[in-house]
């Protein structure tokens, strides 16, 4: 057995504000939940079960200027697979966007 702490895995994580502008934002808007409610249960659930399998989830908040800025720059289409790459890179670079369950569902704003 070993001390080693969980890997952490990033969750992208929206707030309720900001959704409608993200999903028109992604090129893939067709593959997130219609709604705030559904996106948000489904997170949660996604967020239990990597809980459960012994993983330190970290919530990163996108937020839909910044994302779209960092996409721009890397010249990537607003995504699945950009949304995957940014939270990783963001999860990686700062430790500091960790939370645990807030009360509010809201994450902090990674400013990559």
């Amino acid at each position: 057995m070993t001390d080693a702490p969980p890997r952490k895995v990033g969750l992208p994580w929206y707030s309720r504000e900001d959704y409608p502008r993200l999903r028109e934002l992604m090129s893939d808007r067709h593959k997130l939940a219609p709604t705030y409610d559904a996106w948000l249960a489904s997170a949660e659930n996604n967020e239990n079960v990597g809980r459960q399998a012994g993983l330190a989830m970290v919530r990163v908040r996108i937020e839909p200027d910044a994302f779209a800025r960092w996409c721009q720059e890397k010249g990537l289409e607003p995504n699945g697979g950009a949304r995957v790459t940014y939270v990783a890179e963001l999860t990686a670079r700062d430790a500091a966007l960790a939370i645990e369950r807030p009360d509010s569902g809201s994450a902090p704003t990674a400013k990559p």
